[in-house]
């Protein structure tokens, strides 16, 4: 199996895992946050759906777009109409499979590069950790979803 399969593969379970926990949780609660001051789970799931469209920027070597309040306006107006589970998992899906088209024709040889990235106090990342990127933000936020789930009393497995 080539390593784009297999990011392929663990980044669609993960997101599978969100999603699902966030499926869990009742309507009157997505925007429920932690003290007050904690992200919800819809805001989690709303940057998760919009997630692979950061990645699929990074590895297909497009310059990520400057970070300002212009940039960061249109980000909100993007997300504010994903204001359910099912809206947020559907277009994170719609992105996901434009994504891992992208990851399914890299050729091997640009597994190779790296690029310098100002992330975690910057430093040149792989184009794995690229790649593995969504993935990781994925497993990261269901924990996140799960912990905000036994804050408001919901105790269960999902």
């Amino acid at each position: 199996m080539r390593i784009q399969d297999s990011i392929i593969e663990n980044t669609q379970a993960a997101a599978n895992e969100a999603f699902r926990y966030a499926a869990a949780v009742p309507s009157e609660k997505l925007n429920w946050s932690p003290l007050d001051v904690g992200r919800s789970v819809l805001d989690q799931i709303q940057e998760l759906a919009k997630c692979p469209d950061w990645a699929y920027t990074l590895v297909s070597g497009e310059d990520m777009p400057e970070m300002n309040e212009e940039s960061m306006a249109a980000y909100k107006a993007e997300i504010a109409t994903w204001d359910t589970v099912d809206v947020c998992k559907a277009e994170c899906q719609k992105r996901l499979e434009k994504l891992f088209e992208l990851y399914r024709n890299l050729p091997d040889e640009r597994l190779a590069e790296t690029k310098w990235l100002p992330y975690g106090g910057g430093k040149d990342f792989t184009m794995e950790e690229m790649m593995s990127y969504p993935h990781w933000n994925f497993t990261y936020h269901a924990g996140q979803i799960a912990y905000i789930q036994t804050l408001y009393g919901d105790k269960e497995m999902y």
